[in-house]
């Protein structure tokens, strides 16, 4: 991680854990993706199922979840590294 990564760490993580969690996983993975494969499904099909959209938004969001959770984790971890040295 460089001076400007760190930099713009430092800020991020004023956030907290939670929030970051929140914002970058659930709601931005989440909502992207159940987009995305909507989208895909509509072009491909020419038809929306509702059912399935909200299939797909819980478990992108859940997945947007874990994605977050484990960058969260790793620039912490390296963030921590370097702010040590």
């Amino acid at each position: 991680m460089n001076k400007a990564q760190a930099g713009k760490w430092r800020k991020t993580r004023q956030m907290g854990k939670a929030k970051y969690v929140m914002y970058y996983g659930v709601v931005t993975w989440g909502l992207l993706l159940t987009f995305l494969f909507t989208a895909v499904e509509w072009f491909s099909q020419q038809s929306f199922n509702g059912s399935w959209f909200t299939i797909r938004l819980v478990v992108f969001s859940i997945v947007g979840f874990f994605i977050a959770n484990f960058r969260w984790d790793a620039n912490e971890r390296t963030f921590l590294t370097k702010d040590a040295e």
